[in-house]
């Protein structure tokens, strides 16, 4: 159906221009003008781009710039691919056997294991790929997203942000083929929850305005309640950085108005989904001290 060009896979470079091509404007649109031009018209491209950038406005503008001077060509980009990290193993260089193995049992050298520079994927980058994606949303590029979506809420979310495509990757290699029916079965029935009659609907529902920025945020605290009857008592949210929260006699949580600032990590970590947030009381909002 197409080809896809990586310029970001972030190993097998010297930390320069070597492997992350695509954190260079003018490098990347200067070699993707060499592949458009010397490519078939009928084959779709696609160049994939790394988040791992100051911005992605001016890479994209560039990379617009190449496109143009071909509009009879199909192309597009993909993002936001792996991002680049360190990990450590233990290298064969640390196999030994013998005398050797016996000598390093008895004395045993000083040393670590060997760091290797990987992509990070999955739902630790998941985030960075959707700021990505609202960032190119509305520069009229077409993209294909990847890079963290590990269920088919997270794609609804690539697809909302303006993605024409979602590619799946870790979760494929974490279960198998057979999970794509889930994220078919699984994005049906959100579609239909949601009003939208067909994922063409659904591509780009989240624009013109995908980011509400921190400063246009409610500087009103919200305070957290709780579902008595899905509550496991098992005082995990106890451990309230604020010491907002305390138990009641039936081991509930109950929640102090006067520290809690709304932080809503007790909401998010609460394992039976008993926590949620909910507005404050004017009384409640009178109460709360932030000193």
């Amino acid at each position: 159906m197409g080809v896809e060009y990586s310029l970001s896979c972030p190993q097998g470079g010297d930390g320069t221009h070597g492997d992350v091509v695509s954190q260079n404007a003018e490098l990347t649109a200067k070699i993707i003008g060499w592949v458009v031009e010397a490519s078939d018209a009928d084959n779709p491209k696609l160049f994939k781009l790394t988040a791992a950038v100051t911005a992605i406005q001016p890479i994209i503008h560039e990379i617009q710039k190449v496109f143009a001077k071909y509009p009879h060509k199909k192309a597009g980009v993909t993002l936001a691919n792996s991002f680049p990290s360190l990990a450590f193993r233990w290298s064969s260089r640390f196999s030994v056997r013998g005398a050797d193995k016996l000598k390093l049992e008895l004395q045993p050298e000083r040393r670590w294991e060997e760091g290797v520079v990987i992509g990070m994927s999955g739902e630790g980058v998941l985030p960075i790929s959707n700021l990505t994606l609202a960032k190119v949303a509305g520069m009229g590029i077409a993209v294909s997203g990847n890079g963290g979506p590990m269920n088919y809420k997270a794609a609804a979310n690539f697809l909302a942000l303006g993605a024409k495509t979602v590619q799946f990757c870790t979760v494929v290699m974490k279960y198998g083929l057979g999970i794509v029916d889930e994220l078919h079965s699984g994005l049906s029935h959100l579609m239909g929850e949601r009003g939208f009659g067909s994922v063409k609907e659904l591509i780009g529902s989240a624009l013109p305005h995908p980011i509400t920025d921190f400063v246009s945020l409610s500087a009103i605290k919200q305070l957290p309640d709780v579902v008595r009857e899905l509550c496991e008592h098992c005082g995990n949210c106890t451990r309230c950085p604020y010491q907002a929260i305390v138990l009641d006699g039936d081991k509930i949580p109950v929640f102090d108005p006067a520290h809690c600032i709304g932080c809503s990590l007790c909401a998010q970590k609460c394992f039976a989904g008993a926590i949620f947030m909910r507005e404050r009381t004017k009384r409640e909002l009178a109460a709360l001290k932030e000193t």
